[in-house]
C-alpha cells in the first residue's frame, strides 16, 4: 500500500469523510431542535385553543370557539408532516385538556387514518368527557374503527360511564341505549379483546344501567366464560334487583331456542356463525339488529 486509493492521499480522503460526518450531524441536530420547537409551539396552540368545555358554554360562546377551533384545524391541514407526530404526542399524554383528547383525535384520524394512529385515538377518546362530545359521533367514530377490526374495548366501555348515553339513527329510525351501542361498538372486533375485561368490569360495576350492558353482551358472547360469569352475577345478593331480575331474564333466553334455529345451526360450523354475525354488526340498522339475535339463537343452539 502506498497510501493513496483511487489517486486521492488518504489523509485528505478521511479529512472529507469526517466533515461530511460533521455536516450530517449538524443536520440531525438541527433537525432534532426544529422538530422541538415545533413540538414546543404546537403544545402552546393546543392549550391555548382547548382551554375550555364545551358543556359548560352558551350557543354563542360555542360558536365563538368553533372558530378557533377551524383556525387549529386549518394549520393542522396545511402541514400535515408537522402536525401528525405533534398530535400522536398530545394525544398520549392523558393530562392534556379533556376535550382536545376527542377533537385532536378526530383532527389526527383526518390527517392519517392507519391503524397505529387509530390505536392512539381510541386510547385518547377513552379520556375525553363526553359531556363535551356529541353521542352520536363517538358512537359512529368507535364503531367505525370496530369495523376495521381496532381493539376498541376501552373507548366502548367509556360509555358505562354516562347511563343517558343514546344514539338516534335517523335513516333507521333506530334508537340505541347504552347497552345496544357498547354491543354495536365490540362485536364486530375479535371477541378476546373484549371477554375478559366485560366479565372482570362487571364483577365491580356498580351502576345499574352498566350492569344490565354487561350482562347483555355477555349473552351475545356465547362462551362458557361468560355464561358463567352472568350466572355468578345472578347469585350475588348484592346487586341491585332490577338488575339480578334482568340477568335471570337473559338466562332464560336459552330455553327459547326453537327448532328453525337449530336445523339452521347444523348447516354451519360456529366459526363461521360467529363471522358471519360480526359482519352483519358492521351494519348499524333495525334488521341487522334481528340477524344479530338470530346469529346469537342458532350459537346457543350450537353450543347446547
Amino acid at each position: 500500500m502506498n497510501g493513496e486509493a483511487s489517486g486521492i492521499p488518504l489523509t485528505f480522503r478521511s479529512m472529507r469523510i469526517a466533515s461530511e460526518v460533521l455536516a450530517r450531524l449538524y443536520f440531525s441536530v438541527a433537525l432534532v431542535a426544529t422538530i422541538a420547537n415545533a413540538q414546543s409551539t404546537i403544545h402552546q396552540q393546543i392549550q391555548q385553543t382547548y382551554n375550555f368545555q364545551p358543556h359548560t358554554l352558551s350557543n354563542a360562546e360555542i360558536t365563538k370557539k368553533s372558530g378557533v377551533l377551524d383556525q387549529f384545524w386549518s394549520k393542522a391541514k396545511a402541514e400535515p408532516d408537522v402536525y401528525i407526530p405533534a398530535l400522536r404526542l398530545e394525544l398520549a399524554d392523558f393530562h392534556n385538556s379533556h376535550f382536545f383528547l376527542y377533537d385532536g383525535s378526530m383532527l389526527l384520524l383526518s390527517l392519517s387514518n392507519t391503524p397505529a394512529d387509530r390505536t392512539i385515538a381510541l386510547a385518547a377518546m377513552a379520556h375525553s368527557d363526553l359531556r363535551d362530545v356529541q353521542s352520536k359521533d363517538y358512537f359512529l367514530q368507535v364503531h367505525r374503527m370496530a369495523t376495521l377490526g381496532d381493539n376498541t374495548t376501552d373507548a366502548a366501555f367509556h360509555i358505562l360511564d354516562d347511563r343517558n348515553f343514546k344514539v338516534f339513527i335517523p335513516q333507521h329510525v333506530l334508537r340505541l341505549g347504552q347497552n345496544y351501542a357498547l354491543v354495536y361498538m365490540l362485536l364486530p372486533t375479535n371477541q378476546d379483546y373484549w371477554l375478559q375485561p366485560a366479565i372482570d368490569r362487571l364483577q365491580t360495576e356498580k351502576d345499574e344501567t352498566a350492569e344490565k350492558s354487561l350482562v347483555l353482551l355477555l349473552w351475545y358472547a356465547q362462551t362458557d366464560a361468560s355464561d358463567q360469569a352472568i350466572a355468578a352475577f345472578v347469585e350475588d345478593p348484592s346487586k341491585p334487583k332490577a338488575a339480578l331480575d334482568y340477568a335471570r331474564q337473559i338466562l332464560k333466553a336459552k330455553t327459547q331456542i326453537d327448532e328453525k334455529h337449530r336445523s339452521r345451526a347444523q348447516l354451519l360450523s360456529e366459526d363461521s356463525i360467529r363471522n358471519k354475525r360480526s359482519e352483519r354488526m358492521k351494519a348499524v340498522s333495525d334488521e341487522a339488529l334481528i340477524d344479530l339475535d338470530d346469529y346469537t339463537m342458532m350459537l346457543a343452539a350450537k353450543r347446547k
